[in-house]
């Protein structure tokens, strides 16, 4: 292992300790976990764009490219299927974001979050918030999420269609094509066991009352309609978060960002124009 890398590896442990919780199997060997990518942009502050349980960075592809035209953006793939069952709690996604943010230098960084992703986005604010530059969460777990809460042990077609359904307001997102995917990805027991363990982590870490040490200006974005993580959830962040907007959309579900991706995006523009710490030095400097 390289300098730099031990380094790193150092400084995610005393992470990892103060979050609690144990560490993922990669840490304790001491080594650097492989990340999956998508990325776009050359310009604009640093934003990662971390999914949801059952998500994957496809689920960004409606925001995507608008993202990259004021920002470089980074979706990362979370390895919920790929990992040891220790690499999928909240916190160990929270060590393994913090990880790949060390390694690639990109720190302080704005982390948009979904459902899971924004669970982790909360965590490593919490555990390192001179890492994050700003925070956009929408539909996050970590006060209650009712969808973890009565997974079968062997979901049907049925199941998940009607599930998909509490996730989509708009039923024309509900395709067979996206069943057939989550059909595929639950068929297998590892996977399916690593996921259930991920939703188990994801509901025993309340975050209620660790809210009000968020420091980075936080963007929440909602969809009106959301069955998984209501709007009683949604204010309920609005009011324990200190510097916190809430922003919601009629007729929209938990995934704003694939039923309405122009205006996601746009209150993104708007959101880190106005808070992040890029557009702030810039404009320092262009005063000088």
């Amino acid at each position: 292992m390289e300098a730099t890398e031990k380094a790193v590896i150092d400084e995610i442990y005393k992470v990892a300790v103060r979050m609690g919780g144990g560490c993922p199997l990669w840490l304790k060997e001491r080594r650097v976990p492989e990340f999956s990518t998508n990325e776009l942009g050359e310009t604009g502050p640093y934003m990662l764009l971390l999914h949801g349980l059952f998500g994957a960075v496809s689920n960004w592809e409606g925001v995507f490219p608008v993202f990259g035209e004021f920002s470089r953006v980074i979706a990362l793939q979370f390895p919920l299927l790929t990992g040891h069952r220790s690499e999928v709690r909240v916190k160990s996604l929270a060590a393994y974001t913090e990880c790949f943010l060390r390694i690639r230098e990109l720190q302080p960084v704005s982390l948009c979050g979904n459902s899971l992703g924004g669970h982790v986005a909360l965590r490593m604010a919490l555990a390192s918030p001179q890492s994050v530059d700003c925070l956009i969460l929408s539909g996050t777990s970590g006060l209650y999420e009712h969808l973890v809460d009565n997974l079968p042990v062997r979901p049907s077609r049925e199941y998940i269609r009607e599930h998909m359904g509490r996730v989509f307001y708009n039923d024309r997102f509900v395709t067979e094509e996206r069943i057939s995917e989550v059909l595929d990805i639950l068929s297998s027991r590892v996977n399916y066991l690593n996921l259930i363990h991920a939703a188990r982590s994801a509901k025993k870490d309340n975050l209620l009352n660790s809210l009000k040490f968020i420091q980075a200006p936080t963007l929440l974005l909602w969809g009106e309609d959301d069955e998984v993580t209501t709007m009683k959830i949604a204010e309920a962040f609005h009011k324990n978060i200190p510097n916190s907007k809430l922003v919601t959309i009629k007729n929209c579900g938990h995934a704003p960002m694939i039923e309405h991706p122009e205006w996601f995006a746009e209150e993104v523009r708007k959101f880190l124009a106005e808070n992040s710490l890029y557009y702030k030095q810039n404009s320092c400097q262009y005063h000088l």
